[in-house]
């Protein structure tokens, strides 16, 4: 009888930790991770920037980069769920609109990942002239999301 107890309570305690680890994230943490995955795409972006405009950009720095943010575009709006705006209590740019204008949301996290594609295929073709086109359309598609999805730094 023992022997049976033992083993439902470790049973219990497995199906416990297995519930905890299946627990979707915190608000809190979702925001920290949206916030850090948008530092790396900013770093990035920087890093592009930097090369296009600079007189002898790297090719393998520009593919990096590119990687990055077409790593992390198409994953964008999964980032954003329900409850983690303003009234999650922590700091965030992340305006109501992002989740009460969804369409438009979704439109403009669309418009980067054909941007991050677009960026992506120059810099593995290696042509600096795609390159530099696509870097300015990558951050149109960045800044159309922005001026009507992020609040103003404060």
């Amino acid at each position: 009888m023992r022997n049976i107890v033992l083993a439902v309570l470790a049973v219990a305690g497995l199906t416990a930790v297995a519930a905890a680890q299946n627990r979707p994230p915190s608000p809190a943490a979702t925001i920290k991770m949206r916030q850090a995955n948008y530092k790396q795409m900013g770093a990035a972006m920087r890093a592009l920037n930097e090369q296009v405009r600079g007189s002898s950009p790297a090719l393998p720095v520009i593919r990096t980069n590119s990687a990055v943010i077409l790593r992390h575009a198409p994953q964008l709006l999964r980032w954003f769920p329900a409850g983690t705006g303003a009234e999650a209590g922590v700091r965030t740019r992340a305006r109501p609109e992002i989740w009460s204008d969804r369409d438009g949301f979704t439109r403009a996290g669309a418009g980067l990942v054909v941007a991050a594609r677009g960026l992506d295929a120059a810099a593995r073709g290696g042509d600096m002239g795609a390159i530099r086109a696509a870097v300015p359309q990558l951050a149109h598609a960045c800044s159309n999301c922005h001026d009507d999805y992020r609040a103003p730094e404060h």
